[in-house]
């Protein structure tokens, strides 16, 4: 019988800065890279979520066993970064559970959002292969004509039209694409 491969283990916290202008991202970076000097640390996750004038900053550390996080969990350099964050910090740390860690994934646009998009994308070539293309192709059978039109609609609607769509509204809406 084989032994027990251990399982990757995350904490993921998050602290509300005190004041806007607070360091705790700059602290939770500097966590990050004291976690990332134990033996079995994975990942560091650092995101910071501003709401009016409130700042969260969450910080999330992925270690190869629940061995290597208690080690990290017990060590000199993670006791005296927290012993720091306190007068950065207003409120006690919020953990995350399993169930809730689809707050630190980015969200998508919605199904309806995308469907838009999408047919934004794909009206204007339907509407020119159809004005242009299709009244030569009639003698071809309908296959043929379904297969030559959405040959060329799916491929410039997901390599061209749609990203240049993204690329516009992230613009328009005050974000990098």
């Amino acid at each position: 019988m084989s032994a027990a491969v251990p399982l990757p283990v995350s904490v993921l916290v998050a602290r509300t800065a005190r004041s806007p202008e607070s360091q705790l991202t700059a602290w939770a970076k500097n966590l990050g890279r004291e976690a990332a000097a134990m033996p079995g640390h994975l990942a560091t996750h650092v995101s910071e979520v501003q709401a009016g004038d409130r700042v969260t900053v969450r910080v999330g550390v992925t270690f190869a066993s629940a061995k290597d996080l208690l080690r990290w969990e017990r060590s000199a350099a993670r006791h005296h970064l927290l012993a720091d964050v306190d007068e950065l910090t207003e409120g006690q740390p919020r953990t995350f559970s399993v169930d809730e860690l689809g707050c630190w994934a980015p969200r998508g646009p919605s199904k309806l959002r995308m469907t838009l998009l999408i047919w934004i994308a794909l009206f204007p070539i339907a509407l020119l292969m159809n004005y242009l293309v299709m009244p030569a192709l009639g003698h071809w059978p309908v296959v043929a004509r379904t297969l030559l039109l959405t040959g060329v609609l799916v491929p410039t609607v997901v390599l061209v039209t749609l990203p240049l769509l993204n690329r516009l509204l992230a613009r328009w809406a005050g974000r990098t694409p």
